[in-house]
C-alpha cells in the first residue's frame, strides 16, 4: 500500500457495537481521523469523547452512506445485526447483505483507497473436531440467519475485490473482552457464581480477545493483501482450561463437577423450552453444542500481518474487571 498521509481518514460503520467500537478506538489511537456512521437514535455514548466524529445514517440508505464516505481515505464496514438481536432471517438479509451491498457500491463510487470488511469465522461453519483455515470450505452454519447472511455479504466483498474495489476481510472467532455484553455470557455466569458445573470440559474453543480483533483489523487494512481474508483466533483452549484461567484471573475457584455433552444438550433443550416462562435464556444453543468444537487457525494473521495474540489470562483479567464493576448483564449471550 502507499505511504499514509499525516492523518488518514477512515469511516467505521457499526462503531456503536462491541467490536466496531473497539476497532474505531484502535484506529484513533493509531493516528487516524475516525468518523463513525451510526443509526439515528442509537447509543453512541462510548464514542462521545469528541475524538471520533459521528454522522447519522442507516447502512441500507445508499445516499446517507455515500455522503458519509465522501472524503474518506478508507472504510471499515463492521455494521451488522448479530445473533441475540432477535432479528428475523429477512432482517439479517436486509441489513447484513443489503447493507454490505450498499457499502461496497458507495465505496466504489466515492473512490476510497481500501475497504475493510469485518466478517466472522462462522462463515466457515461449525464441524465438531475439525480444524479450519482460510482455505477451508464452508460446513454447518451455527446460526442460519446470521451466518448465512455473512456468507453472502462476504461474497459481495470478494466479488467487488475481483473487479475494482481494493478490499480485505477479517474473520474473527467468538470475541470476548471489556464491553462484551453478548459474547461474555459464560464469563458473566461464572463471575456471578451461577455456573455450578463445567459443561463439556474437554470441548475445544477458538476465542479471540477484542483488542486483538481491533489490532488485527488495523493491520489487515495496512498490510493485508487485496482480496485476502484473515481468521483472527487465538490458540485453542478447552472449556476446562478456559474456566481455570478465568478462575485465576478473577480470584475464584472453577467448578469441580463437569457434565458430558449429551447431558448438557438435554438440559439446554429443556431450558430453551421453558425460557418464555423463566425469562432465562441459556448461554448456548443445542445446535451450537452439537456442532461446536471447531478449531479456527489464526496463524495467517501472525505470519502475514505480524499480529500478536494477547495471553488468555490477561484478556480474561481485563474482562473480569470490567464485568465486576457492574457492566455485565443477565441478558448477555455467549
Amino acid at each position: 500500500m502507499s505511504t499514509y498521509d499525516s492523518q488518514p481518514r477512515i469511516l467505521v460503520t457499526g462503531a456503536t457495537g462491541f467490536l466496531g467500537g473497539e476497532i474505531a478506538r484502535e484506529f484513533k489511537r493509531s493516528g487516524y481521523h475516525v468518523t463513525a456512521l451510526v443509526r439515528p437514535g442509537s447509543d453512541s455514548s462510548q464514542l462521545s469523547d469528541g475524538e471520533i466524529d459521528i454522522v447519522e445514517g442507516d447502512i441500507t440508505d445508499f445516499e446517507a452512506v455515500r455522503a458519509a464516505m465522501d472524503g474518506q481515505t478508507y472504510v471499515c464496514h463492521a455494521a451488522a445485526l448479530v445473533p441475540g438481536s432477535g432479528a428475523s432471517c429477512s432482517e439479517f438479509e436486509r441489513v447484513n447483505v443489503g447493507g454490505t451491498k450498499v457499502a461496497c457500491e458507495a465505496a466504489l463510487e466515492t473512490g476510497v483507497s481500501r475497504f475493510l470488511y469485518i466478517s466472522t469465522a462462522h462463515v466457515f461453519g461449525l464441524d465438531s473436531g475439525s480444524s479450519v483455515n482460510e482455505e477451508s470450505k464452508p460446513s454447518i452454519p451455527a446460526h442460519p440467519g446470521y451466518d448465512e447472511s455473512k456468507v453472502r455479504a462476504e461474497a459481495l466483498v470478494r466479488n467487488s475485490a475481483v473487479k475494482s474495489l481494493d478490499s480485505v476481510i477479517v474473520n474473527p472467532t467468538t470475541a470476548f473482552g471489556p464491553g462484551s455484553r453478548h459474547s461474555g455470557r459464560l464469563i458473566n455466569l461464572f463471575l456471578r457464581n451461577r455456573l455450578p458445573v463445567i459443561p463439556i470440559p474437554n470441548r475445544e474453543l477458538s476465542l479471540v480477545y477484542s483488542g486483538d480483533v481491533a489490532r488485527g483489523a488495523r493491520l489487515a487494512l495496512e498490510l493485508g493483501e487485496r482480496g485476502e481474508r484473515y481468521i483472527l483466533a487465538a490458540p485453542k483452549v478447552t472449556v476446562r482450561e478456559f474456566l481455570k484461567s478465568l478462575g485465576s484471573a478473577s480470584g475464584r475457584h472453577p467448578p469441580r463437577l463437569s457434565l458430558p455433552a449429551w447431558l448438557v444438550i438435554s438440559a439446554v433443550k429443556i431450558a430453551w423450552v421453558v425460557s418464555a416462562i423463566t425469562r432465562w435464556r441459556p448461554p448456548v444453543t443445542v445446535a451450537g453444542i452439537r456442532h461446536g468444537g471447531t478449531v479456527y487457525d489464526g496463524s495467517k494473521a501472525i505470519r502475514e500481518l505480524g499480529l500478536e495474540y494477547t495471553p488468555l489470562e490477561i484478556g480474561l483479567t481485563n474482562t473480569a474487571e470490567w464485568m465486576s464493576n457492574g457492566n455485565g448483564t443477565t441478558r448477555d449471550r455467549f
